[in-house]
C-alpha cells in the first residue's frame, strides 16, 4: 500500500470498528483473528502478515485502549480466484466469500474477561448466530434483488 492506500485502509477499519464497538476493551487478554479475502492476484495484494500492524493500529482506541493489551494475532489470507474449502464452524465467514467486493476483511476480537461479562460462551455464540443470520439474510436479499 502506498501512503494514500494506507490512510484509506486505516480510515475504513476505524469507521467499521466504530459501527460495531461501543466501548474499548480494558482487559489484557485480547486475541484477534484477521481474515482477508481478495480477488487481487499475487503480487498485487498484501500478504496476510502485512495486514496485521495497520489493522491493530486502526483498532487502537476503539476496540481496545492500547495495542499492548493484545496477546495474540492470527491472520489468514483467502485467494478467491482459486477453489476454496473451509471447514469447521465458519458461519460468520460467509461475507468473505459471497461479497462481490475485491477485498473483504473480517476481524474477530476475543477476550476471556469480556466473554465472562457477556454471559459466557453459549450466550455469545447464540447472539453471534442470530446476528450472522440477520446479516446473511440481508446479503442474500440484496443479491436476489440485484440479479432480478
Amino acid at each position: 500500500m502506498d501512503g494514500n492506500g494506507k490512510r484509506v485502509y486505516y480510515d475504513a477499519v476505524k469507521a467499521a470498528a466504530r459501527l460495531e464497538v461501543t466501548n474499548p476493551l480494558s482487559a489484557n487478554d485480547i486475541e484477534i483473528e484477521i481474515a482477508y479475502a481478495t480477488t487481487a492476484k499475487e503480487g498485487k495484494r498484501k500478504d496476510a502478515d502485512n495486514i496485521n500492524q495497520p489493522t491493530l493500529d486502526a483498532l487502537e482506541g476503539i476496540a481496545y485502549l492500547k495495542d499492548k493489551q493484545v496477546r495474540s494475532v492470527t491472520s489468514t489470507l483467502f485467494d478467491k480466484n482459486i477453489p476454496l474449502k473451509v471447514g469447521g464452524c465458519v458461519e460468520y465467514m460467509g461475507r468473505l466469500f459471497y461479497s462481490a467486493k475485491p477485498h473483504v476483511l473480517l476481524i474477530m476480537i476475543y477476550s476471556d474477561t469480556r466473554l465472562s461479562e457477556l454471559g459466557g460462551e453459549q450466550e455469545v455464540q447464540r447472539r453471534r448466530y442470530v446476528e450472522w443470520q440477520r446479516s446473511f439474510d440481508q446479503l442474500l436479499a440484496r443479491a436476489k434483488k440485484a440479479s432480478a
